[in-house]
Parts: C-alpha cells; sequence; structure tokens
C-alpha cells in the first residue's frame, strides 16, 4: 500500500482489518481504499459506482461498520440497508454477518420471509444492521412509526444497494419518499450510499439519490471489471404462416402452456446443444415465452433421455420454487439452466454462471449490462449469447421485415455496451400512483394530516416536486371521490373506508404490480398470453406466433384479446416490460449500421445473413436519405428516433384521421396515401403549440401503474403526456418529413418540449 492507502486502511476499527487479514486479502481494491474516508466522515452522500462483483459491498460496509462500533457506540439502529430482492438481503447478510461478527453489531434482515422471533428481537433491542426492501419498510413506516422514531434516532447512513435498478420506476420514487420521510423522523439529513453497477451520466444519478439536494455527493467509480468478453448473436429466419392455415400438431387444451413455434423451437434446440452441462441464464422478454422455452427444454431432455437442467423462474412463480432454483444455482452442484424474465437480473449471488443468453432484443442497454455482468465471475470470460428471430417476406416491393429491425436493434445494443453507454432515467415524473400510495402511508402513520402538511412533505420538499399545489388539490380531490381519505370536523384529513381497505392488504406496500397477461383466444382456442404494453382497440392487427391477427373482441377487466386470422401483412405487438421506451441514441446508432454497412464480427452466419438482407433492402429503397416509404396498401415513416417522439408523431398523425401505429423502428399508415399525409404533416406544422393533455387524450389503456383507477383522466393524462410524449423532438421530424413531401414552409411552429401541463400546472410555488 502507498502511505495514502495506509493511512486510509487504519482508519478502518481494528475488528475490520483484522476481517480484511483473515480473508488473505494483498490489498483494498481501488474503490474499497476510495470510500474509507469519505464514508466514515458522514458529510456527504456516496454514489459507489462499478461492474457486478467489484468489492462495492465491502467499499461501504468496511467504513460503515467502523464508524459506529468500537467505545462509545451510539443505541439504536445505526446502518439501514435497503436492497430491491429479498434474495440479494438473503445473501447479503451472510457476508455482512461475517464481516461485523468481531465488532458486536448484530445484523438484522427484515422482510416477509423472516420469522417473527427474528424481528421482535430486534424490535425490542433495536441495534447493529438493519438489512430490508422499500416494501417491508413501508410497512414499518406505517405500523412502526413511533418505534422507528426511537430506532432509527441515531441512525448513521443508509446503504442502498443495486441503486440503478431503482432509478426511473415507481418503486425508485417510493424509496425516494421513504428516505425523505426518515429523514423528517431522525430530524436531519442522513448520508445516503448507494451501490451500483456503472453509469453513463453520473449527474442523472446524483440528482436521483436525493432530487431536493443539500447534501454534497461524491462519485466513487470503479469503472469495468476489465473481463474478456465473448459475444455472439445468433439469427433465425421464420417465413410468415399463412393465417388461414391450422397446425393441428401445435395444438393444445386450453390453459396448458405454450408450445415454441419456428423459429422458437429451433432456438430451444440451439439451446439444450449449447448449454446442457453447464450453468446459464437464459433471459426473456415476456413470462410467456419463459414458459414456452423451459417446457421446449424439458421435453428435449426427456426425448434424449437425459436428466432435466432447465428450469423456469418468473415472479408468478411460488416462492417454495423460485428458491429451490435459485438455491441449486447457488449450490453449483449439478448444471443448471434458469429460463427467466428480469427475476435473476439481480439477487442471490451465483458465482459460476458460464454464459447469458438473451431470446428477442434486450428491453434496454442499461438490463444488458446488467445480465451479462451474472457472467464470468470466476474465470473473468463473460459469456454472452443473443438470439434473434427474423421473418422472410419474398417480395419485390418494399417490406419492413427485411430490414430485420431486431438484428440491427441487438447490434446496436451491444456496440452501445462496448462504449459504456446506458439509458438515462427520466429525472423527475409525476408518478401519480406512488404518490396516493405515499399520501396513505403518511395519513396512517400519523393518524391524521393536513393537506398543507401533505403537501409539504411529499411535493414541495419531498421526490413529488412536479405537483403543484393546483395539481395535489385535485389529487387529493380525486382520492375523496374514491372514499380513500375523508376530511375530519379539523379539517385535517384521515383514511376513508376505501382507504383502510387499501391498507388491509400486504400488497399495499409495493410500489409496483406483475403487469398482467392478456390471452389471446381465436373461436375460443387460447393461442398464448402476452403483457402488454401498448394501446389496445377493435380493429387494430398484430403478429403473434408467426400469423396475422385482428382483433374483434376486446375485455380489459378480463383480459381476453378476441382475435380471427387476418390474411395481410401484420407487424408485431409491443410485449414485455419494456414500456416503449427505446432510447433515441439507440435507433440512432442503428441508423449508423446501416448506413455504415460494415457487417460485425459478433454475428454468426444467420444473423450474418439478415444483417445483409437488412442493408440490402436499406440501399434497395434509399432509406438513408429517405423517411417515407411506400409499401403495399401503406405508408411507413422511418424517423429513427426513440420511442416518445415516435409515440408522439403517432398521436399526432391519428388526431388528423390517418390510421398510424407505431411498429418497431417505423411508423405505419394503412390505406392512407400520399396527398393525404401530406395534409396532415402540413396541419399539424401549423397548428403551433400542442397541448400535450390534449394529445393524450387519445391514448387509451392509461391504467397502466398500480393504484392508476384512483386517480382522475386528467391527471393521467397530464402524467402520460409529461413521461411518454416528445412534442419538440416529433416536430422536428415532420419538419423534416415535410420537405421529402415537398410541402411549402409553413409558419414556424412554437417550440416546446415534453408537454405543457395544461390548466392544471398553476400557481408553482
Amino acid at each position: 500500500m502507498t502511505d495514502q492507502d495506509s493511512s486510509a486502511f487504519s482508519l478502518l476499527s481494528e475488528p475490520l482489518q483484522r476481517w480484511v487479514f483473515k480473508k488473505g486479502w494483498d490489498d483494498l481494491l481501488p474503490i474499497q481504499k476510495q470510500a474509507i474516508r469519505p464514508v466514515m466522515a458522514g458529510k456527504s452522500d456516496i454514489i459507489i459506482s462499478a461492474s457486478t462483483a467489484s468489492g462495492k459491498t465491502e467499499a461501504a460496509f468496511l467504513p460503515a461498520l467502523s464508524a459506529v462500533s468500537g467505545k462509545g457506540a451510539r443505541p439504536g439502529i445505526r446502518i439501514l440497508y435497503i436492497s430491491p430482492l429479498k434474495a440479494l438481503i438473503n445473501d447479503q447478510c451472510r457476508r455482512i454477518e461475517d464481516m461485523a461478527e468481531g465488532t458486536g453489531l448484530p445484523v438484522t434482515p427484515w422482510h416477509g420471509d423472516i420469522s417473527a422471533a427474528r424481528k421482535d428481537r430486534l424490535a425490542e433491542h433495536p441495534a447493529g444492521v438493519l438489512l430490508t426492501t422499500p416494501e417491508s419498510l413501508e410497512s414499518m413506516l406505517i405500523n412502526r412509526a413511533a418505534w422507528l422514531k426511537t430506532a432509527l434516532s441515531n441512525l448513521s447512513c443508509f446503504i442502498i444497494d443495486e441503486f440503478h435498478a431503482f432509478m426511473g420506476t415507481q418503486r425508485g420514487y417510493q424509496l425516494q419518499s421513504q428516505l425523505h420521510r426518515i429523514d423528517n423522523i431522525c430530524g436531519r439529513l442522513v448520508p445516503r450510499v448507494a451501490l451500483s453497477a456503472t453509469f453513463s451520466d453520473s449527474k442523472a444519478a446524483q440528482s436521483y439519490l436525493r432530487p431536493q439536494g443539500g447534501v454534497p455527493c461524491l462519485v466513487i467509480t470503479g469503472g469495468e471489471r476489465g473481463d474478456r468478453l465473448a459475444v455472439q448473436v445468433r439469427g433465425y429466419d421464420g417465413p410468415m404462416s399463412d393465417p388461414q392455415e391450422e397446425q393441428p400438431s401445435r395444438r393444445r387444451r386450453k390453459g396448458a402452456p405454450a408450445e415454441p413455434l419456428g423459429e422458437y423451437a429451433a432456438i430451444s434446440a440451439d439451446i439444450f446443444r449449447l448449454m446442457r452441462g453447464t450453468t446459464n441464464l437464459v433471459f426473456c422478454n415476456s413470462r410467456m415465452l419463459t414458459e414456452s422455452i423451459a417446457t421446449d427444454l424439458q421435453r428435449l431432455c426427456a426425448q434424449n433421455f437425459v436428466p432435466n437442467e432447465f428450469f423456469p423462474h418468473h415472479g408468478s412463480l411460488s416462492r417454495e420454487i423460485r428458491e429451490s432454483l435459485e438455491q441449486r444455482l447457488i449450490e453449483g452442484r449439478l448444471p443448471t439452466t434458469a429460463v427467466c424474465t428480469a427475476t435473476l437480473e439481480l439477487g442471490i449471488d451465483i458465482s459460476d454462471v458460464h454464459s447469458i443468453a438473451q431470446i428477442d432484443p434486450p428491453l434496454s442497454v442499461a438490463s444488458l449490462r446488467q445480465r451479462l455482468g451474472r457472467s464470468g465471475r470466476r474465470d473473468h470470460l463473460a459469456v454472452l449469447r443473443l438470439f434473434i428471430p427474423e421473418h422472410t417476406v419474398k417480395t419485390d416491393s418494399f417490406s419492413s421485415f427485411n430490414l430485420c429491425e431486431n438484428t440491427f436493434l441487438s447490434s446496436a445494443m451491444i456496440e452501445l455496451l462496448l462504449n459504456h453507454w446506458y439509458e438515462p432515467p427520466l429525472e423527475h415524473e409525476y408518478a401519480f400512483s406512488t404518490l396516493l400510495q405515499q399520501t396513505l402511508s403518511v395519513i396512517a402513520s400519523r393518524g391524521s394530516a393536513s393537506a398543507r402538511n401533505l403537501y409539504a412533505l411529499l411535493c414541495k420538499t419531498g421526490p413529488f416536486s412536479l405537483c403543484t399545489p393546483a395539481i395535489f388539490a385535485q389529487f387529493l380531490h380525486d382520492l375523496g371521490d374514491s372514499n380513500l381519505i375523508t376530511q375530519l370536523a379539523d379539517g385535517t384529513l384521515a383514511l376513508g373506508t376505501g382507504g383502510e381497505d387499501l391498507l388491509s392488504s400486504w400488497s399495499f406496500y409495493s410500489a409496483f404490480q406483475t403487469p398482467d397477461e392478456f390471452s389471446i383466444e381465436h373461436d375460443g382456442r387460447l393461442i398464448g398470453r402476452v403483457p402488454v404494453s401498448q394501446p389496445l382497440e377493435l380493429g387494430m392487427t398484430f403478429l403473434f406466433a408467426g400469423r396475422g391477427w385482428k382483433i374483434v373482441f376486446l375485455s380489459d377487466s378480463q383480459k381476453i384479446i378476441g382475435v380471427k386470422p387476418y390474411p395481410h401483412t401484420a407487424l408485431p405487438l409491443v410485449i414485455g416490460g419494456a414500456g416503449g421506451r427505446i432510447h433515441d441514441k439507440l435507433r440512432s446508432t442503428m441508423f449508423a449500421l446501416y448506413c455504415d454497412g460494415r457487417i460485425p464480427t459478433f454475428l454468426n452466419r444467420a444473423a450474418h445473413l439478415n444483417f445483409a438482407r437488412g442493408l440490402v433492402t436499406f440501399r434497395k429503397f434509399d432509406l438513408e436519405h429517405c423517411r417515407l416509404m411506400r409499401a403495399p396498401d401503406s405508408l411507413e415513416i422511418y424517423p429513427w428516433r426513440g420511442d416518445r417522439v415516435m409515440r408522439t408523431m403517432q398521436l399526432m398523425l391519428r388526431r388528423k384521421s390517418c390510421k398510424c401505429r407505431q411498429y418497431g423502428s417505423h411508423l405505419h399508415l394503412d390505406f392512407t396515401s400520399e396527398d393525404t399525409l401530406a395534409q396532415a404533416v402540413a396541419s399539424i406544422l401549423d397548428e403551433g403549440e400542442l397541448d400535450g393533455c390534449e394529445l393524450a387524450g387519445r391514448v387509451e389503456n392509461l391504467d397502466t401503474d398500480k393504484h392508476d383507477k384512483f386517480i382522475s383522466t386528467p391527471l393521467k393524462r397530464l402524467s402520460y403526456a409529461w413521461s411518454s410524449l416528445d412534442i419538440k423532438g416529433a416536430l422536428e421530424c415532420f419538419k423534416e418529413l415535410s420537405r421529402e413531401l415537398k410541402l411549402p414552409p409553413s409558419r414556424p411552429a412554437v417550440p416546446v418540449g415534453g408537454a405543457p401541463a395544461a390548466k392544471l400546472d398553476q400557481d408553482r410555488p
């Protein structure tokens, strides 16, 4: 060690120094050395940002434990650790107990699976380190408010694990609110130490850690782990099925697991061939596909008379099934491949994952980075395979299928991953669903609260700062209309009968819910189930299982999509958890790949052919210079922008009576002439300033978050417009399109960003 490093190490308490020597470490890692002084000083917030398995836990806990142990240690809970997953808490608890053994500080996990006796011991004698989830912390804030005030009176710091998993989510806003509420309970700003994978924008991470500021923030970066990376994109080509053809060999009883069709059956066969005999994680973008692939792999094991090594893992499975598989992965005695959703993206420490697989393009570069971090911990060789299906359409006219967008999107993600770029989260959202939860939680913990105090705590000084007094007043009115709150004689607000019913369920403590899956049915036969993240309407057409379908019946309450075969070209539903938030940077990188023309070296032969087919189509129709393509019975617009821009363009065109939908990287306009489009674009550009809430009025299925059903339509439109639309970006694209349509110059549109908050956005404090 250098003199400076040795000096920092000497600041650790003797029990922690002995623990380091007992581990046989020759030296601490750079991020661990850098974290010692600032964590022990407790004067600033700290973000420790480095790759998975790079020593972040020790970087935070070695100095944090040293600071609160030894002679003169204060009573109460000194460190509050918050994790997104119970499995991660269980795993980290063993490590922290080992680390803290010589300090005399107890380490207590607290979540739904921990025994009441262990919780009671901490309740009677609060001390040491508390490890919990946002959901369990919410329960404590409501049901143990008085105890928390005493137990946390000497709290030294928060340690937030996997911080990036909270950013930009409803759960993240819940956590921001909880930390702020605890600051108010303690009467001071408690330092926050966030552990996270690397960021491409550290400023966004700092503002997300403490939205209202007030404490300096230090970012300690460890960089990437320096592993070698072996990556391959494997291509699959499935011809489009005739929707009128029946496939009796694939018929199954209603409710039975879906079987992979076409290219997915080929993917299952390759996974069986490439991964049997080792430990792997195979990620899918939906629970339905997870079950389908796992079922097909288990069938292949039976057909080949070998023990089953393939198991599904997703949020709908019972805790016993999930934990049994997790334990098998941790033990590592038997070869095991988990076919999973994002449930294994974080959490348990699996030290010997041979490879990571992704079926269909990943949901984001950040998600791909997190998944890749699960591999290569032992031999420092991370292996990543992407299984990317495409469809072939034999036609001389233009077809978007022949652009092979999945292959280009996946290649763009890998390019950005290698350049250490990841999507930044939206810094602020209205998050009315979580604001509702936090409002009821504060009222429940206090018995009653005034509207003024609620606004001051949650909005004026809290994370829901977009809410003005006028918006918050409308929000409280909505809660009153649903009988979630009621006004007492003294003017304060208390829980109504609806609010009491809501709080009586354990599910209230979580800010998120597992997305409901819609059943797709034709003539009483179940075709499959999908979680849908785009608006649905009667007459809409889509591609599913290689065939075209048209919606003839839709029940949001029963989650059923009734369909009939559609003989014309259709495009896929947006499914999975992406929520339609492909970033501008991803689409511009895709466009650059098309224009550059060089075929990446990480493609296998089939993916190489698909990539080449996409290049030929791109060049044949001069998409480098054209944004408008004429396809059979339709027009297609290629803005090469992110989903917020494309979603806004879609709504603007539909407002002008154009039948427009977004599919992948383009907008599809059914039975629309070029003259009709030209008139619509000219009208859009002439309108100038556009109210985002009015535009959001054309969107159905606005109940996307847990408690949205209690929120009035105007507020939901306001939230949607702010988070999901980009009017300025859309107008820029329409200006480009107007030149291609050779429209005369229009009067300049008034520049606007995001969405104006309309009449509700007034009286900002």
